[in-house]
């Protein structure tokens, strides 16, 4: 009873097996690409999810670098007792901004230095009118900064147009006495 529905004509195995011996040949050919390729597709689409995850890893990793940077030079301006709570209570600000503005723009490295006034360092790679922007936010936003160096030149092995070195300025004292 069961044989009768193989044997039969009229349903998808009985028209297979009506095709001729070519077709029989593709078919199985196709049906062994298929089963084949399917490993070959799924251990691809893995490949680029450890890839994904890699290149995250690595941006976690560099944003995890450069925040132990700032923790070290906070401890070390805080030995030399040239951190006070005043410039400690507006680092953070100055630091979210800088996160927040660069949009477009990759900072490499972002430094303070405390001497006597304190100075931010940043080495960012981007177009120039990314870094326009950024610039004229950060001084609008923060008074107390101030424009010490800026540097550009064109970029070279990068997706970007431009680098460029910005010094910022820490100036406490013409913000105590605009108050």
């Amino acid at each position: 009873m069961h044989w009768t529905i193989l044997n039969n004509p009229d349903n998808l195995w009985g028209k297979w097996l009506k095709l001729s011996h070519r077709k029989h040949i593709i078919s199985f050919i196709l049906l062994g690409i298929v089963i084949l390729y399917s490993p070959v597709f799924q251990g691809l689409s893995h490949y680029y999810l450890f890839r994904q995850s890699e290149q995250q890893t690595i941006r976690l990793q560099q944003d995890l670098e450069h925040k132990q940077q700032l923790l070290q030079s906070l401890k070390q301006a805080l030995e030399q007792h040239l951190l006070t709570p005043e410039l400690a209570n507006n680092l953070p600000p100055i630091n979210q901004s800088v996160q927040q503005l660069s949009g477009k723009l990759q900072i490499i490295n972002h430094q303070w230095i405390f001497n006597q006034k304190p100075q931010l360092t940043l080495h960012i790679q981007g177009y120039f009118s990314d870094l326009h922007h950024f610039i004229t936010v950060l001084l609008g936003q923060h008074s107390i900064l101030h424009l010490v160096s800026l540097q550009i030149h064109q970029a070279e092995d990068t997706d970007y147009s431009i680098e460029s070195d910005v010094i910022f300025q820490l100036n406490l004292t013409q913000n105590n006495t605009d108050k």
